[in-house]
């Protein structure tokens, strides 16, 4: 039996087989599509592999990430859903790098291919507007850092269209996340709900974060791993004449005292769209994460009041964050599950954008499931003895999720 089936797993006489990988003619491509923009001097990532000599020493270690899928970050489960920002391999690229690997990770008789061009300057091309904190903020090398709060005028003399933001901070390792919005001028009239009440805010109800009330609407959030925020043509966000942009800023220590002085940049729309894209928070802030508890689940629900065109979901949670997961269920009783982030990953919080806006009909829900590990098998977990709830923290939890929408055309 043994015999036999060593000959089965010998290939036929005249099989053809996989011609070896090499990485300038292979390897080189993959790596400089996905890899690069963070795996080059300066960057965020511990080494570059731009080039051969450089990526070699590296081989086993990247054929480990790759076949995890933890690399490039993506955490979408690739059989729900399709979206426009996907930075996953496929299955042939991982399937290169492993014959590149496996057979001894050669550099291969081809020129290398030239390298992207990377440029340091705004990914959104040249903002129309940059605006930046008034002055530097100290950052310890070690410990909790409090919540902090900025302001920065626009001086704007006219309502504009955000066409496409980005968002700099000055030293991008330790502002973990940040959200910013713009209050326009004038006493803000919102409400903040009273508790139990059903809370709507425009076109949803449900789960929603209370109005910050002098802050105005939230324009963009960012956390670690997030790209700029680049509109379809026809949609932006609107940003009215004098508004007040108010920042709130997550940092962590990362073992060595810095400043941060982040900036922010806008490109504006020529001219008005025909689509006004607007972003709700999905906030659940009643919860308790039991001490010890595996897989604690925390639900949210937001319901949407008129016909509206989904666009994109940002889910966000902290060290104890294991996964997520957003449903669709219709008013006719069927449901859809639109995204999956089956490991969430504290260190990369990304948006995950649709490759086509979803059409949503009035009256359905989305519901998103977060489950949280307090355990000790969380080696992230700060303490998991301790009871855990809602947290502006990196040692508490949020229950968060940004969403994008808007009107559908009939409801406009």
């Amino acid at each position: 039996m043994a015999a036999a089936a060593v000959m089965a797993q010998q290939p036929a006489e005249g099989t053809p087989q996989a011609a070896p990988a090499t990485f300038n003619r292979d390897v080189a491509p993959i790596v400089h599509k996905h890899c690069t923009a963070c795996h080059r001097p300066g960057q965020s990532a511990p080494m570059s592999l731009l080039t051969f000599e450089e990526a070699r020493p590296w081989a086993r270690a990247i054929l480990r990430q790759v076949t995890a899928r933890s690399m490039p970050p993506w955490g979408a489960d690739p059989a729900i859903g399709h979206f426009a920002n996907d930075t996953s391999l496929t299955r042939d690229e991982i399937e290169t790098i492993t014959r590149w690997v496996n057979g001894g990770a050669p550099k291969g008789d081809t020129p290398p291919p030239a390298p992207p061009v990377y440029t340091d300057e705004w990914k959104i091309g040249t903002p129309d507007l940059v605006v930046q904190m008034n002055r530097p903020f100290p950052v310890p090398a070690t410990g909790l850092v409090e919540y902090q709060f900025f302001q920065i005028p626009t001086h704007l003399e006219e309502d504009k269209w955000i066409q496409a933001i980005e968002v700099r901070p000055g030293d991008p390792r330790v502002v973990h996340h940040l959200r910013v919005f713009a209050q326009p001028p004038g006493p803000d009239t919102r409400n903040t709900p009273k508790p139990g009440e059903v809370f709507c805010l425009d076109e949803v109800c449900g789960n929603l974060e209370p109005p910050l009330v002098g802050t105005g609407p939230n324009i963009v959030s960012i956390a670690v791993g997030t790209q700029p925020d680049i509109y379809p043509a026809g949609s932006a966000k609107l940003l009215k004449a004098g508004s007040m942009l108010s920042l709130h800023m997550h940092y962590t220590t990362m073992g060595e005292a810095t400043t941060d002085q982040t900036r922010i940049g806008f490109v504006f729309a020529e001219k008005p769209p025909t689509t006004e894209l607007k972003t709700v928070s999905m906030a659940q802030e009643n919860f308790v994460i039991p001490p010890g508890a595996p897989n604690h689940l925390v639900e949210g629900v937001v319901e949407f009041k008129e016909d509206v065109n989904l666009y994109s979901l940002g889910p966000h949670s902290h060290l104890r964050g294991k996964s997520w997961a957003f449903e669709l269920e219709r008013p006719d009783g069927t449901r859809e599950m639109l995204l999956s982030v089956p490991r969430f990953d504290f260190n990369w919080q990304l948006n995950y954008v649709f490759k086509s806006p979803l059409a949503v009909p009035a009256g359905s829900r989305l519901i998103g499931k977060a489950v949280y590990d307090n355990s000790a098998n969380n080696k992230a977990n700060p303490d998991p003895a301790v009871p855990v709830g809602w947290g502006n923290l990196t040692v508490e939890e949020m229950m968060f999720a940004s969403v994008v929408y808007s009107r559908a055309e009939k409801a406009r």
